[in-house]
């Protein structure tokens, strides 16, 4: 595959930009998903509120966080139902609004809370953990946190703070490195802006930022989808110097129907009402690279709009790898019965978890 790649790489001021063709070096490959067993639905044991992020510890049992009901359900490898752990409060071990979950030292699971943003440490059996100072900026005012990944000792985050410096009201969008005493260790990306309260326009493609559209590789760099509208995404090493751009130049941001247009606008409309009198510009065009992750053995899987939007029939949905020097070697067709748009999609070991029906149920 490596010898059939047709790019180019081009170093610009000292940092490699990988610039990939729309054909794959080795074509595309077909993978159908067996469907081993589920769980909720019709089954009056089990129900889910909003899952957020699953899981899995070394014995193959996985960890369903659920954000709306405030805990974490835990399954064996075959789907038989544990226990649960966590529940909703403010005091240890305990959470609300949790947005995300991941392993973090120690072999605790740190829940992020969103809001207010804090990681919330917790056993696998349910006990209250150790305690991670979240820092705040200079300056007052209040954050959310939007993702968190552990990496070795330390805790990447994705998160936002709002607040005041030389009289304006600014926001700040981060994805940094921080120790277990909260002290930053690395900075891949933050942007800043003014935010008014009260007749503000909120435009799509600043608002969607990169927030959920981020990776950790097994050897401690970290990827990000920056822009909305063009397949790039940065790679920075574990100490927050850029490795290189991974780029598609010829591919084309996918323009949304009518009817997905209307379904972004009430979504976000719904989001921006604690901003009084403000209104929000939907984009007409989809947000072109969607989830990304990084398997086992470094390589970079890309879920881009296409492939969410407009999987082909029979798909349910396709994900481009690329190898750890970011040539573009394979598609990766998956076969399912799910709809790409409508369910959500995790990935934990060898396994994918398919949550049915998961965008209504955030709307909702």
């Amino acid at each position: 595959a490596h010898a059939q790649w047709q790019g180019s790489m081009a170093d610009e001021a000292g940092v490699t930009h990988v610039l990939n063709p729309e054909a794959s070096a080795d074509g595309t490959v077909t993978v159908e998903l067996e469907e081993l067993w589920r769980v909720g639905g019709d089954d009056e044991d089990v129900m889910f509120g909003v899952i957020s992020h699953l899981l899995h510890d070394d014995d193959g049992n996985i960890y369903l966080l659920d954000g709306q009901l405030a805990e974490i359900q835990v399954f064996d490898p075959d789907g038989e139902y544990l226990r649960t752990v966590g529940r909703q409060g403010e005091g240890p071990g305990e959470f609300q609004n949790g947005a995300d979950m991941f392993w973090g030292p120690q072999g605790q699971i740190g829940v992020v809370q969103a809001w207010p943003g804090k990681i919330v440490m917790i056993t696998p059996e349910g006990d209250p953990g150790m305690t991670f100072a979240l820092p705040y900026r200079d300056g007052g005012g209040w954050q959310s946190v939007t993702r968190g990944t552990g990496a070795g000792e330390n805790i990447v985050l994705a998160g936002t703070a709002w607040t005041r410096e030389d009289g304006k009201q600014l926001q700040f969008t981060s994805l940094k490195t921080y120790d277990l005493g909260g002290q930053e260790r690395a900075s891949f990306a933050e942007t800043s802006r003014e935010v008014e309260f009260g007749g503000y326009e909120f435009v799509e493609s600043e608002y969607s930022d990169f927030q959920r559209r981020w990776a950790v590789a097994p050897d401690g760099r970290v990827a990000a989808a920056l822009d909305f509208d063009a397949y790039r995404i940065h790679v920075w090493n574990a100490d927050g110097s850029v490795d290189r751009v991974i780029e598609r130049p010829d591919n084309e941001a996918v323009r949304r129907t009518a009817a997905e247009k209307d379904r972004f606008q009430a979504m976000y409309d719904a989001f921006t009402r604690w901003n009084r009198g403000s209104t929000f510009k939907v984009d007409d065009h989809h947000q072109t690279v969607g989830q990304i992750f990084f398997r086992d053995d470094g390589t970079l899987w890309v879920q881009s709009s296409a492939q969410r939007w407009r999987a082909p029939g029979g798909v349910f949905t396709s994900f481009d790898v690329y190898d750890t020097e970011g040539r573009y070697l394979q598609r990766v067709d998956l076969v399912a019965d799910a709809n790409a748009v409508e369910d959500g999609l995790f990935f934990a070991g060898n396994r994918a978890y398919v949550v049915t029906d998961l965008t209504n149920a955030i709307m909702a």
